[in-house]
């Protein structure tokens, strides 16, 4: 049974005074429901065997996922993501929006304190956003805020430039995590990359970049009752393998990021379980639009239908995957339209090809201005589940039709420095991706991954992805005032033209699983960020 905090009353939709009170936030954010014929006890240590992430904790200048998923036990959001994947309030109480769309006030959650003491109040969220915004850290600009004023100690009020009917699905990613303010003036930027005070249910102890994080239970959580384990622990061991060996030894409670064979293996094992759902995940091949000759379409396409994504399922995933339906987005996201897949036809491929003037040379590889065309395709190997064994096929499929992909293997610590790199800096010409919609919205895949602004390093467009029409449409859908409306007029427009445009080679919607002991509950998904929190979680005994 999937477990989170949960709302013990809804607030109705209604107006009052010209204001629109809007979605389902409780008076008071609940301790999660049992799991199972169990009731939580509590006590204990949960270990995790855990992927090598990043050499920093400070998730407010950065979004990647992995910091993202250490993020949530020791910092917290305005609004959180439950384990059905619906938005609730977290150290936000109650929300007030203007029937314009125009002017939000949050009523926070009384007797916060941050892990160094001090309070969490109106004052510190405006600390937290200014500080956002002045020192332009990652992500800052999803926001449209043009003021955030303290009404009172617990009475936060911000004036927007356009209406955002998805703020709170952005205010749940974890880059806009709430800091101490006493503690990060205290001890400056630079010690935010190991230390933290947050107002989440643990407190960092010890951080050793891609060795350990240990934290320990937060004695004044707010919420009473909870955590309900002593402590948690972040062991990094590199290899799937020995990730899934540590857990079946006994000597983690909980293993992320397996491979596919072990987690079906694991399935069987007795006093171990998998639980899996589908989350915002997807698997691409990013192409190079501005280097020649992936700047015609024709090429584009051609990469698609040389691609066989039902065998890259059966093979790689082993059936625990869907064909792709629109590029960077999935059916778990609001706004996703079924643009289409690109069917496996390599006899098209090759014709199309052909049409772009790659004609065949000498040894089955095509010629682009007279000479053999051979690409670098960077990958990782172990990042993610599958991520080398998937390079390896479409390196095949595309060797096919008479595209040679030589293979650059990168490992996670140098794999973002060494591809996140702005259009003049970049020479690759493929690269092995996953895309997770961290805030649930498709706002944030056509901000940051379709606009001809979104170039990395700023936002993830990689593929360096430009087409004026995309942007006239993206542009304009930023004027409207509710989502539904949003995505009818504008983003099912604009996710078919991407389609059309085919800025990557689409693959496959991945199914997410994590391996665990039995004795461990209260561990769920949040799908949008990809990541399974176990923060509530605890340990039957037995």
């Amino acid at each position: 049974m999937i477990l989170s905090p949960h709302v013990t009353r809804v607030v109705l939709v209604v107006v009052v005074a010209g204001s629109l009170v809007l979605g389902a936030l409780g008076t008071r954010v609940a301790r999660p429901a049992p799991a199972g014929p169990t009731v939580p006890t509590s006590g204990g240590t949960l270990t995790i065997a855990f992927v090598p992430f990043a050499t920093h904790i400070d998730v407010s200048s950065s979004n990647i996922g992995t910091i993202g998923e250490l993020a949530h036990y020791f910092y917290e959001t305005l609004y959180d993501r439950d384990g059905h994947g619906q938005v609730k309030g977290l150290l936000v109480k109650e929300d007030q929006v203007s029937a314009d769309g125009l002017t939000w006030t949050w009523r926070l959650q009384p007797n916060v304190r941050f892990h160094d003491g001090s309070p969490f109040n109106a004052m510190a969220v405006k600390w937290n956003f200014d500080r956002k915004f002045q020192k332009r850290l990652v992500l800052y600009d999803l926001l449209p805020f043009k003021s955030v004023e303290v009404v009172d100690d617990l009475t936060v009020r911000v004036g927007l430039s356009r209406p955002a009917p998805n703020l709170r699905s952005i205010l749940v990613t974890k880059t806009f995590s709430m800091y101490s303010p006493v503690f990060a003036q205290q001890v400056g930027d630079d010690a935010l990359r190991s230390q933290a005070s947050g107002t989440g249910p643990f407190v960092v102890v010890d951080f050793r970049p891609n060795e350990i994080l240990r934290m320990r239970k937060n004695p004044n959580y707010w919420q009473k009752g909870l955590p309900y384990l002593d402590e948690i622990v972040f062991r990094v061991v590199p290899d799937a393998t020995a990730r899934a060996a540590m857990l079946e030894a006994g000597d983690a409670d909980v293993a992320l990021a397996l491979s596919v064979p072990d987690l079906q293996r694991l399935k069987t094992r007795r006093g171990l379980k998998v639980q899996q759902a589908l989350g915002s995940q997807q698997y691409y091949v990013t192409i190079n639009n501005r280097k020649p000759p992936f700047n015609d379409v024709r090429v584009r396409r051609a990469l698609n239908h040389a691609v066989d994504k039902q065998g890259i399922i059966n093979t790689v995933f082993l059936g625990n995957a869907k064909p792709a339906t629109a590029f960077y987005i999935n059916p778990t996201v609001d706004g996703h339209v079924h643009a289409g897949t690109y069917d496996y036809n390599p006899d098209k491929a090759r014709r199309l090809l052909d049409e772009a003037g790659l004609a065949m040379g000498p040894g089955g590889v095509r010629l682009y201005d007279g000479r053999p065309l051979s690409l670098e395709f960077v990958t990782r190997k172990g990042a993610t589940p599958g991520d080398f064994e998937m390079a390896e096929l479409v390196q095949g499929m595309l060797r096919a039709v008479g595209i040679d992909a030589r293979l650059t293997v990168r490992d996670s610590a140098t794999f973002i420095s060494r591809t996140w790199l702005p259009p003049d800096r970049a020479t690759y010409d493929l690269v092995n991706l996953a895309f997770g919609t961290f805030t649930g919205d498709a706002e944030y895949v056509v901000r940051t991954a379709y606009h001809s602004t979104a170039v990395a390093p700023r936002f993830f467009n990689w593929a360096f992805y430009s087409n004026p029409i995309v942007d006239s449409l993206i542009d304009e859908s930023m004027k409207a005032t509710t989502s539904p409306g949003r995505n009818r007029i504008y983003y099912s427009q604009i996710i078919r033209q991407v389609f059309q445009d085919a800025p990557a080679i689409l693959l496959v919607d991945i199914t997410q699983r994590v391996a665990m002991k039995d004795i461990v509950h209260g561990v769920y998904l949040e799908r949008a960020a990809n990541t399974w929190p176990a923060k509530y979680a605890w340990k039957e005994k037995r």
